[in-house]
């Protein structure tokens, strides 16, 4: 076999299915009952009925809001235990879906008390408040917007916006993933220049770290920030690398790390997409000569199926609609960046004229979502959906990249042994 770590992958992939349908819940003899917890809260979301804190594998709420308590502090719980296993709200497995995101639990707090702590997330969330603070002074109207672009907080984005983005097939501009940070070590890389040292190397490292630490280190945050972080380890080591190896290889850590995560729709998307380009963007290519056309294309083969079960729409417009946004955003993100730094050494002039081009930009990239998203067969709503496609169209899929595997590796034989 010519990828062998390619069938750990999958024997992974199935262990992880295997293990997860057989999960004994370890919390089953506490539901219902009142405990205690305490640490650092590790996230948190001010809800309108209620606040939300992550600590350790659990969630806290608390719909009496006694106080906002940020991320970084400590804090003492008591309450009434939830396991998420099988938790259901109305037909969508809520408890699945915090079993990906390594929830075991939710805890609805009768007592609650914190106190102030010097950690890691104290500082992330100084970083985090200051550039949410900045980009509501300088883009206000815009901000909710910008956050969800660089920061991945779409809680104040307008559902408006959110479904025509759907519709157009660009959800992902909004949805941190590859994109965003392949867009941020080309910025860095334009700065320092290429990697042709340690120390530019160290730097993008680090720097690719922290920013995923600010954003909230998910699955694909995770997959995306140890794909580059491989893949520019052997610029650095000028050695070649197989993409298809070195994503089964993230696969397999996240699997091991939590089996669950096999149920994430993000990661879901993340793995297909990444997998898609590699294996399919030369063959189309090869006939297109358009690299942007080609992405967006080969990206879509793997994902389509999955946005179809999962949200019960297929977009006409997909690749009209990144072929007139996605350049732009690479432009948008820098520019934000550029703002920002100017604001806080105070460069009045610049960082006003920066965001007046900014600005500039969104209204085009909106003006254009929703001229295309409302237009008519823009994209196709089911209001049923059939597993059984979703899984005939990947047999059929895998079955012409087994053959076409197979090909590749008889003409390497071939080659080797000296025939044409």
């Amino acid at each position: 076999m010519r990828r062998p770590i390619l069938l750990i992958l999958f024997i992974s992939i199935i262990i992880s299915l295997v293990y997860t349908k057989n999960y004994k819940d370890k919390f089953y003899d506490i539901e219902d009952k009142y405990i205690k917890v305490e640490g650092i809260v590790k996230n948190a979301i001010y809800k309108e009925y209620y606040y939300e804190y992550g600590v350790g594998n659990f969630l806290i709420r608390d719909f009496n809001k006694t106080q906002k308590i940020n991320i970084g502090e400590y804090i003492y719980v008591k309450g009434i235990f939830k396991s998420s296993y099988n938790m259901m709200v109305d037909e969508f497995n809520y408890g699945m879906y915090l079993k990906s995101r390594g929830v075991d639990g939710i805890i609805n707090s009768e007592y609650i008390r914190s106190c102030k702590s010097h950690n890691i997330y104290s500082y992330i969330k100084k970083v985090r408040t200051s550039l949410e603070y900045s980009t509501e002074n300088i883009f206000r109207e815009n901000s909710s917007f910008i956050n969800a672009l660089i920061l991945g907080d779409k809680s104040k984005l307008d559902i408006n916006i959110k479904k025509a983005f759907s519709r157009a097939g660009v959800s992902h501009i909004i949805a941190l993933s590859g994109l965003h940070i392949g867009i941020l070590i080309y910025i860095i890389t334009l700065i320092i220049g290429r990697i042709k040292s340690l120390l530019k190397f160290f730097i993008i490292s680090l720097l690719i770290c922290l920013y995923s630490f600010i954003v909230g280190f998910r699955g694909s945050m995770f997959r995306a920030c140890i794909f580059s972080f491989i893949i520019y380890l052997s610029v650095f080591v000028q050695r070649e690398y197989d993409g298809i190896s070195t994503l089964s290889f993230v696969g397999i850590i996240l699997f091991i790390i939590n089996p669950f995560i096999i149920y994430d729709i993000g990661v879901q998307l993340s793995f297909l997409a990444t997998i898609s380009i590699i294996y399919f963007y030369n063959k189309i290519d090869k006939y297109i000569r358009c690299p942007l056309i080609s992405t967006t294309l080969s990206a879509s083969i793997l994902t389509i199926p999955v946005v179809y079960y999962k949200f019960n729409i297929i977009s006409n417009i997909f690749l009209i609609s990144n072929i007139l946004i996605v350049p732009t955003v690479g432009i948008l993100i820098g520019l934000i960046f550029m703002c920002i730094i100017s604001y806080y050494i105070n460069f009045n002039i610049i960082y006003l004229m920066l965001s007046k081009i900014v600005s500039f930009i969104i209204l085009y990239i909106k003006s254009i979502v929703f001229y295309l998203s409302n237009m008519k067969y823009s994209y196709i709503e089911f209001e049923t959906v059939r597993l059984k496609l979703v899984v005939l169209y990947y047999i059929l899929l895998m079955a012409y990249m087994i053959y076409s595997e197979r090909k590749t590796v008889k003409e390497q034989i071939n080659e080797v042994r000296g025939y044409n």
